[in-house]
């Protein structure tokens, strides 16, 4: 592939043009703005692209391919300053190059996706971020296979050639090869998305491949139900939450439009999403809450889109607006019900390229990215934020951006919000006798402004979360520049692998996340 910025600029306008998570309440009182810092993921040299995957986790890692040598491989990339990590292709037996793509990425900086030589196969596989190299997943007996989506256990699901199709997979990181997931009766599946509980969503054709059904895996022993369609002939489920509620896109009656909808997981039908009065609708992400990012026409403005919010289990839809221009997508959501996209800022198609918005569910309309941009950053002169792609607890946002300082280069940046800041993002306790409690660890809060900010809650969540414990010195505030201490400690009440977060929200900047590891012995 060629490494030349007209190739990145066209893949960006390609991706615009497609339609591609939290308890804050819709129209609650301002809070301040967050004030943003830009990193640079890699070099300009290396075209870095984070894919929608989501490509962002808790602690700021980010994934997606790079050029590296001009090939293209997967790589890993963490804000601790240092350069990104190529996880390369396999090591194919007498294959000088290859090529390999991340799609997907875990709490722990797992990654998945597929490589091999760049005529093929491609394979899915699994880097451990353990110093090993990539694991190949295999196939189900067919030359091809893709990991699209992994869980915080390391549970791949994609979908792996057979001998005659491609099937939707699970790969349950026990030891065991990938298990085919099947088809809805007809002959191929996709597996796309896959929760805590290794549950999955995805498509599946049907009987005599008359139609692809969007379809839901209980991993419970039973076989894939068919979750149908809004009236019309197909429908794809996207993305599943930790509830095992779907999004997708299903088409209408007659075929005359498509509509995101919704599955609840409570024994009713796929509700549909609607519009905001036009044709058509689109879903991008879904929080554990149930809220919806994603887009919907807007009949008084012909064919434009907005970015839109669902709420109450897919009845309401929430206009998100734009940034001055017709059309808006929203791409990301986060617990808080925050929402990351891209906006037109006027409507000169030919010249104005968008501006990435965050709206923060806060009874403000949705903000400029760029507008909420340190001062003092140095990046801020040069690099205009185009496309935010995905959104973590913490706020961080990782967003695509044209750096007019050096000639227009397209690349990725995270932005991350500097009125609080925790240090470090991740705790090992490594091994602990099962009820006995080790030595406590230490997390410092900043406050990187001159104001003092206030402390919301500071608390430890997640399916480990009973296996910490968390004092703190912090009270309701932080002083301007000052900091506070929350120590932690580590006591299993049984043996394996423990985890959980650490959240710590204030400071008008939503969640900040530390992620906590142990194992008991």
């Amino acid at each position: 592939m060629d490494n030349s910025n007209a190739w990145s600029r066209s893949l960006v306008v390609a991706a615009l043009s497609v339609l591609p998570l939290g308890s804050a309440t819709i129209g609650a009182a301002a809070s301040g703005d967050p004030k943003y810092r830009i990193t640079e993921v890699g070099q300009p040299s290396n075209m870095a692209q984070a894919l929608d995957a989501p490509p962002l986790n808790a602690s700021g890692q980010v994934t997606g391919y790079a050029y590296f040598y001009r090939s293209m491989h997967a790589f890993l990339w963490q804000p601790n300053g240092n350069l990104m990590v190529d996880l390369g292709p396999f090591d194919w037996a007498g294959v000088p190059t290859g090529e390999s793509i991340g799609l997907g990425l875990n709490a722990s900086g797992q990654v998945t996706g597929y490589s091999g030589p760049t005529t093929g196969p491609l394979h899915a596989f699994l880097w451990k971020s353990d110093g090993t190299p990539m694991t190949d997943l295999g196939t189900l007996g067919g030359q091809y296979s893709e990991g699209l989506a992994i869980n915080d256990s390391g549970q791949v699901v994609g979908d792996a050639g057979t001998a005659t199709s491609t099937h939707a997979f699970i790969w349950k990181n026990d030891g065991h090869p990938m298990r085919d997931l099947g088809t809805l009766g007809g002959t191929s599946s996709v597996g796309r998305a896959v929760n805590a509980s290794g549950q999955v969503a995805g498509q599946a054709a049907t009987s005599g491949n008359a139609a692809k059904h969007a379809f839901f895996w209980k991993n419970d022993g039973t076989a894939m139900l068919d979750l149908g369609t809004l009236g019309g002939t197909n429908s794809d489920g996207q993305f599943v939450n930790a509830s095992g509620q779907v999004i997708g896109a299903s088409d209408m009656r007659g075929q005359t439009a498509t509509h995101g909808f919704l599955w609840r997981n409570d024994g009713t039908p796929m509700v549909d999403l609607g519009t905001l009065g036009g044709p058509n609708s689109a879903v991008a992400a879904i929080n554990d809450s149930g809220q919806i990012a994603g887009s919907a026409f807007v009949r008084s403005q012909g064919v434009s889109r907005h970015a839109v919010l669902w709420t109450n289990g897919g009845t309401q839809i929430h206009d998100l607006g734009t940034l001055g221009g017709p059309t808006s997508l929203g791409n990301a959501i986060n617990s808080s019900g925050w929402v990351v996209g891209w906006s037109r800022t006027s409507t000169n198609h030919s010249t104005d390229l968008g501006h990435a918005f965050l709206w923060m569910n806060n009874g403000q309309p949705m903000k400029d990215l760029n507008n909420l941009v340190d001062p003092a950053d140095p990046l801020k002169a040069c690099v205009v934020l185009i496309r935010a792609k995905a959104i973590n607890d913490s706020a961080d946002i990782v967003a695509q951006g044209n750096d007019i300082c050096s000639g227009g280069n397209l690349n990725e940046y995270l932005v991350r919000t500097s009125s609080l800041a925790l240090s470090p993002r991740t705790l090992a306790f490594g091994n602990q006798k099962a009820g006995t409690a080790g030595a406590s660890k230490s997390v410092t809060v900043q406050n990187n402004t001159a104001s003092a900010v206030p402390i919301t809650s500071i608390a430890l969540a997640g399916i480990g979360a009973n296996q910490f414990a968390a004092t703190n010195n912090c009270g309701s505030s932080i002083a301007g520049s000052g900091s506070c201490t929350i120590k932690v400690s580590f006591k299993p009440t049984s043996k394996g692998a423990k985890s959980a977060t650490l959240s710590v929200n204030g400071g008008g900047g939503g969640l900040r996340v530390v992620i906590l590891t142990g194992t008991g012995t």
